[in-house]
This record gives C-alpha cells, structure tokens and sequence, in this order.
C-alpha cells in the first residue's frame, strides 16, 4: 500500500463506454503549475498593473497546492435523471481545506472558484489587513485570475487529451479552445511565455467490473449511496495498483 506522501489521487475522470479515463490529481497540478510560471501578465492585461512579478512565486505557489482538499472531497455521482444516464464526479468544498504559510498563497487557492465581485472584495480587503500582505494586496485579483484561467484551460486540454466528447462541459472561465490535432490545442487569449506550450497527462485506465457498476445503476437512495462508496474504495485501490499512461500535448496560440 503506497503512503500518503506516493499515494496516488482522483484528478478528474473521463467516463467512457466500459472504461474510465482518471488522470492523476499530482498531474493536474503539475501542469497547472507549469502554465502559471509561464503566464505572461504583459500580455494577459491591458493598462497599467502592478509588478505582478513581485507575486510570480506566490502564484506557482498557489497552483501548486490549489487542489490539495480534493482527496478528501472526492465522490462519485449517478444521475439518472437525464437521458442517456450519466456518471459524474464532485470535489464540492475542496478549496476550502487549502493551507499555506504564506497568506497569499493560501488565499489564492482558498478562492479559485471565487467569481464574485463582493468575494474578491473581501479577499483583498483581508489582506490589505496585514502588514506582510498588504503591499501586495492589489496583486490579488490579477493573480486569481490568472490561477483559474490556467486551471481551467488544464482540464479542458485534460478533458480533449482524454477523449471527451465535450472538453468544455465544465469551463467556467472565458476563453476559446479548439483541437488543432489529437495532441495539439489552440486557445485564445494564449499568453504563455512558450510556444508551444507542452504539457503531459499523466492517467490510468480503469474498466470497473459489472458486479460494482450495476448496484449504482439499479439502485436507488441508501442502496446506491453504498454502491458509489464501496465503487470509490475500488477506485482508490485501483489508482495505487494501475499502471500509469502519459500523454503528452502541445498548447497552441489561436490560428486565424
């Protein structure tokens, strides 16, 4: 059994017919933390902003550990409710079981699905409090924006290089996306010191067994919430014994 420190953990998964495509959480964040070291604020903004390279670690930083509450957050959902019947997955309330020293850090990947004016706000008013954070308070809103824009495009070339039919299903961030190849993406704004940018998925690929499946598909209330625990704890033994696949991608600003 791996130990907490090599153990591996649910990033996001791809449900395909018979098989599902789980990238690892150390993967998301990795290359999350990549395009964060590579985001060009010049081009990012326009008019005059801070010298956010006072806060460029913070940020790395701050991809680096945005997700870190997940583990403990992660389940398993079937919702019959729709037609055709779909499996989905939640980290509901993993961002706020992120912890940092720095209080920048913190509050950066505590906010990564903050959208809201009046919480970006309070955010920035919370740091403005404290003298170490103070004179880079300002920085705050850039630095989240920037943080959710490279998590997002992440999952969404994540999602492609998987093989979903619907890359964009989950995006909740502004910006355009499209498959130049089946390992290469264009998106737009691109405003990445590298071109291309390249990233690597790293995933295992599972095919639950029909005897844990249609429990969850059959079942209803009590009987199916046993059924998805019982198919978690076969998903987080699975990820510990599967082999691991790597697809590496190439990231492309967008071709008129």
């Amino acid at each position: 059994m791996a130990d907490e420190a090599t153990r591996a953990h649910v990033g996001r998964i791809v449900f395909l017919p018979g098989r599902w495509l789980v990238q690892s959480l150390d993967s998301h964040a990795r290359n999350v933390a990549l395009l964060a070291r590579a985001w060009r604020a010049d081009l990012a903004f326009s008019g005059p902003t801070p010298n956010l390279a006072l806060t460029s670690g913070r940020l790395v930083e701050a991809a680096r550990i945005h997700d870190m509450g997940k583990p403990a957050h992660f389940r398993l959902a079937y919702d019959d409710g729709v037609q055709p019947p779909r499996w989905e997955y939640s980290f509901a309330g993993h961002r706020f079981d992120a912890a940092h020293p720095d209080a920048y850090v913190q509050a950066l990947a505590e906010m990564h699905h903050e959208f809201s004016v009046d919480g970006v706000a309070r955010a920035v008013a919370r740091l403005r409090l404290a003298e170490v954070t103070r004179p880079v308070a300002d920085h705050f809103p850039l630095d989240l924006y920037a943080l959710e824009m490279c998590d997002q495009i992440e999952a969404t070339v994540a999602r492609a290089a998987l093989g979903s039919s619907q890359p964009e299903e989950r995006v909740f961030m502004d910006f355009q996306f499209r498959v130049r190849s089946p390992a290469e993406y264009e998106v737009d704004p691109f405003v990445f010191a590298e071109t291309p940018m390249c990233l690597a998925v790293e995933y295992a690929e599972l095919s639950p067994p029909r005897d844990a499946i249609q429990p969850v598909e059959r079942g209803s209330g009590d009987s199916r919430r046993r059924a998805l625990g019982e198919l978690e704890q076969w998903l987080a033994k699975q990820l510990q014994e599967a082999p691991w696949k790597r697809k590496e991608v190439r990231l492309w600003p967008w071709m008129l």
